[in-house]
């Protein structure tokens, strides 16, 4: 009996410790929206973790691109009424911008 009760205990302390995890931010990668409607990127600041898919909706009527300040990822052309995803790198967030229309810009933040 002691054996089985020292078995949940460890069980216990596993499943606490995983939900710990999920809570903290260690969880699986998540799925972001972000679109382009009038030259603008909705949100314009998201925060997202590394592993996480950066999915672009262009609204707009002209291609466009969203594609990181330090070049580490880059939609390429997002057509009219198209969608493009990427993977937020291991590095984690930063600024982003069209390439063809350098005033639309935007951030993704990494959570603390």
């Amino acid at each position: 009996m002691a054996a089985r009760r020292g078995t949940r205990v460890v069980a216990a302390a596993a499943l606490a410790a995983a939900a710990g995890a999920c809570a903290g931010g260690g969880g699986a990668p998540e799925r972001h929206e972000i679109e382009i409607k009038a030259f603008v990127f909705v949100p314009d600041t998201l925060p997202a973790r590394p592993g996480d898919t950066l999915v672009f909706v262009n609204h707009d009527a002209v291609p466009h691109t969203a594609t990181a300040a330090d070049g580490s990822w880059d939609t390429g052309n997002i057509p009219a009424n198209g969608t493009k995803a990427v993977a937020v790198p291991a590095k984690g967030g930063g600024d982003y911008r069209c390439a063809i229309h350098p005033t639309m810009v935007g951030r993704v933040d990494s959570p603390n």
